[in-house]
């Protein structure tokens, strides 16, 4: 029993300063994703005349990088299309913290296309 313990707390020692940390599947980090990017599109679009508005405002992700080592485990770059008659659109990137296991927005820009 006492060397069940030991083995544990070596483990845990191990996890806890060996610089491991969680690391999510590529999979459930797009899930994770996907709500904070369709929060972003209705947060986008708020306020703005209908009649300027696409049918359907979308958005795409344009990249998803992983990483291997390092707090950051993820990348990603969304564009968002949302205008009718003006050709520009809102380019934001992501970052997934592995210690918080959290998406966080890091830049937003305007670009035409």
């Amino acid at each position: 029993m006492k060397l069940t313990k030991i083995c544990l707390l070596l483990f845990a020692f191990i996890i806890l300063f060996s610089g491991c940390m969680p690391r999510l599947s590529e999979e459930a980090a797009r899930a994770r994703l996907e709500p904070l990017l369709i929060e972003d599109l209705a947060v986008i679009i708020e306020g703005i005349d209908s009649a300027a508005l696409l049918e359907e405002p979308y958005f795409v992700i344009r990249e998803f990088n992983g990483f291997d080592q390092g707090r950051l485990q993820y990348l990603a770059v969304a564009e968002f299309y949302f205008l009718r008659d003006i050709r520009k659109k809102i380019v934001r990137r992501y970052r997934f913290d592995r210690r918080t296991l959290s998406w966080d927005r890091f830049y937003n820009e305007w670009r035409s296309f």
